[in-house]
């Protein structure tokens, strides 16, 4: 099964992933997530803070699977 997750993006915190916020409107509070994605899957003109994007994870295999912009 795949999920659609809106992400937003918060900052290159370590080498190699760049830390987003899951569900974001949510808030840290009621249930946003910080994950981080290897930063070769983010195209180069959504790796910005506060970029938004859409994240394809696979909830079987418990890996993100694509990157989609947000429409």
């Amino acid at each position: 099964m795949f999920d659609h997750i809106p992400v937003r993006v918060l900052a290159c915190l370590r080498p190699g992933e760049i830390t987003v916020i899951a569900l974001p409107g949510a808030g840290m509070v009621d249930g946003g997530i910080l994950w981080e994605i290897p930063t070769e899957m983010i195209p180069l003109s959504l790796r910005m803070p506060n970029s938004e994007f859409i994240v394809v994870y696979d909830r079987q295999s418990d890996n993100f699977i694509e990157v989609l912009p947000k429409s």
